[in-house]
């Protein structure tokens, strides 16, 4: 919490965090984190109102582009009391083999999984 009882802006990456994984598990569920998983590129959170330590949030997540090596995740962090949304974050992230340490490009089964999982993604071809 900080100084005026909102739970702290260093909190929302963590849900955000917590949102992607739940969608990996859903959608991806071959990705271990141990030799291919994604890393963190970019993120941007935008904070449109106050959570407070009793609020029921929900996080929706969905992928939103598609490219050779990344992908974009969008989150919305959902009153579940109102249905308001509270804030938003985009966020970009690389596909990364741990055993190479580099950026490779997305397996087609991941691809096959978003685009049968979520609607509107804009798929980027070469």
């Amino acid at each position: 919490m900080d100084a005026m009882g909102h739970v702290s802006n260093t909190m929302y990456q963590n849900y955000y965090d917590s949102g992607k994984l739940h969608y990996f598990d859903e959608v991806i569920p071959e990705m271990d984190f141990k030799t291919l998983g994604v890393v963190g590129a970019s993120i941007k959170i935008e904070y449109l109102k106050p959570v407070f330590l009793r609020t029921k949030i929900l996080v929706e997540t969905r992928v939103s582009h598609i490219g050779n090596k990344s992908m974009t995740m969008d989150h919305n962090l959902i009153d579940e009391t109102t249905n308001e949304v509270l804030s938003t974050c985009k966020a970009v992230l690389v596909c990364y083999s741990i055993q190479e340490q580099s950026s490779i490009p997305i397996p087609e089964k991941w691809k096959q999984n978003i685009l049968a999982y979520d609607k509107d993604v804009i798929v980027k071809t070469k």
